[in-house]
């Protein structure tokens, strides 16, 4: 899988969250050209203030970096015009406003083949990149013996949604349980996404990252949902409703901010940590991401991201 070559023109959907944002910056770091797709151009010229902030001038912006609305992401008209001339695509857009709404699951596989078959028509494309999720391979506190890999599948946690299973018995998969629609539309998503690359002939190769809980500073706008959610610690708030308004910071699991607390309260003493969650015993499950990791060249470490994130803030 050769490397896209530099100067390449990268559309990054959704380019204004969290994750899609950085992707931007570090695509218009690496000489590339972006164009982002946003809901609205109101985000636009944040996001560009915030890129200038972090040390691209301001003519290479104005050269490189283009914005267009795509307010329907299962247009596949829209994301045909987004794809022109493109070299690449990352898709990273999908709207987590409300895990209770019924369309969530079917508009997310709708708007992964809307981008697969626009993709389709440009033979300039030759990779498009799904920022997918880790619950799609596992969810706390299913376990298996033995570490996961690629390969796996979320199937218990389908299973689970599909034919509305009990889960009170388990209070760890309980207070996960609301976020399974997201789970379940990432898997059948992606899924979808990987039965299109195999079965039609595509120019481009499909690459799938599963990233766990992001991280680290905003790089412009409200704090995001996971980053949100881990600062909520420094207001000395465990229920997360100004990040997590339905379902609440009390329905993630416990063992992903103990250690977050901890970093708190060794950075910023005069900040008002709670206590550690009851229930936080560690995630027993192993996980394989040796290729990640060699691809990478090594990983951020958790209190830096934490720490970075403090300090965005403010602490």
């Amino acid at each position: 899988m050769p490397a896209v070559p530099p100067n390449s023109l990268i559309a990054i959907t959704g380019v204004s969250g969290y994750i899609a944002s950085y992707a931007g910056l570090y695509a218009l770091r690496a000489g590339h050209r972006v164009r982002g797709t946003v809901r609205s151009l109101a985000r636009a010229e944040s996001l560009k203030a915030a890129y200038e902030k972090h040390g691209i001038p301001v003519d290479d912006l104005n050269k490189r970096l283009e914005f267009v609305v795509v307010d329907d992401l299962s247009s596949e008209e829209q994301w045909t015009k987004a794809f022109e001339n493109v070299d690449s695509v990352i898709h990273g857009a999908l709207s987590m406003a409300d895990l209770s709404d019924s369309q969530l699951i079917p508009d997310a596989v709708s708007a992964a083949l809307a981008v697969l078959r626009a993709a389709k028509k440009f033979p300039s494309i030759k990779r498009v990149v799904f920022v997918s999720t880790i619950w799609t391979i596992a969810t706390a506190p299913m376990h298996r013996d033995r570490a996961l890999t690629t390969q796996d599948w979320n199937d218990e946690a389908l299973r689970i949604y599909e034919n509305n299973l009990p889960v009170d018995h388990d209070p760890i998969l309980k207070r996960a349980f609301p976020f399974f629609p997201y789970t379940v539309a990432k898997v059948k998503a992606e899924r979808a996404a990987w039965e299109f690359e195999f079965v039609k002939d595509t120019s481009f190769d499909l690459v799938s990252v599963l990233p766990g809980l992001t991280m680290g500073p905003m790089l412009h706008g409200e704090l995001a949902l996971t980053p949100g959610a881990a600062a909520s610690g420094l207001k000395n708030d465990t229920t997360g409703a100004e990040y997590f308004p339905n379902p609440s910071i009390t329905h993630v699991l416990a063992e992903w901010f103990v250690d977050v607390y901890g970093i708190y309260r060794k950075h910023f003493p005069k900040a008002q940590v709670p206590e550690d969650i009851e229930g936080s015993e560690p995630w027993a499950q192993e996980l394989e991401f040796t290729e990640s990791t060699e691809l990478l060249g090594g990983w951020i470490s958790l209190e830096k991201s934490v720490v970075d994130l403090g300090k965005g803030l403010g602490y």
